[in-house]
């Protein structure tokens, strides 16, 4: 079986390469960390790992998969749209183990915003919680554009932008504030 996703071999800031459009061709492989025996359903990502996963704890640990005693086909493959690795991370919030905070943080921000977006979509309220603790920490080097206007030089940092975004479209009261205070 080939090696996927080892949480071992990761660089710092690294970028997670798929994104929601993106589709893998190629072998399958299967997830060495979420590759349960007993597992009654299995995921696969974008870029084709497989993730042997158990239904209870996908309707215990999220607001958007259905219950675990709706019927599945057990030969049906549930396709999603994000990466192997953002999937990865995701799923350790829907099982009893610490969360990879230091991997986490490790992350470019393209990649961060990738995992903030995974959450919010299928409502995986404890990695939400843990991206809003951790976004300062993917924001500290902020690329900043200057531009002059009416003799005012005036700095926008395109992270600060795409937080404000994602703050909106997700109601996230907090967020919505520190990035508009800091873009202003």
């Amino acid at each position: 079986m080939a090696r996927a996703l080892s949480h071992n071999s990761h660089t710092k800031n690294r970028s997670l390469d798929m994104s929601d459009s993106s589709k893998a061709e190629g072998p399958v492989r299967v997830s060495e960390i979420f590759n349960s025996p007993d597992a009654d359903v299995v995921v696969r990502s974008a870029d084709n790992i497989d993730f042997r996963l158990h239904k209870k704890n996908l309707e215990c640990s999220t607001g958007s998969f259905p219950p675990a005693d709706t019927p599945v086909d057990p030969k049906e493959t549930v396709h999603l749209t994000e990466s192997g690795e953002t999937l990865e991370i995701l799923f350790h919030a829907i099982y009893p183990r610490p969360f990879p905070e230091e991997r986490m943080k490790e992350l470019e921000f393209k990649s961060f915003m990738l995992l903030a977006e995974a959450a919010e979509k299928y409502a995986v309220y404890s990695m939400i919680s843990c991206v809003e603790v951790l976004y300062p920490t993917c924001t500290l080097t902020i690329e900043v554009t200057a531009w002059q206007l009416d003799g005012y030089k005036h700095a926008l940092s395109p992270k600060r932008l795409r937080i404000l975004e994602f703050a909106v479209n997700h109601n996230h009261r907090d967020l919505i504030y520190e990035a508009a205070v800091t873009l202003g």
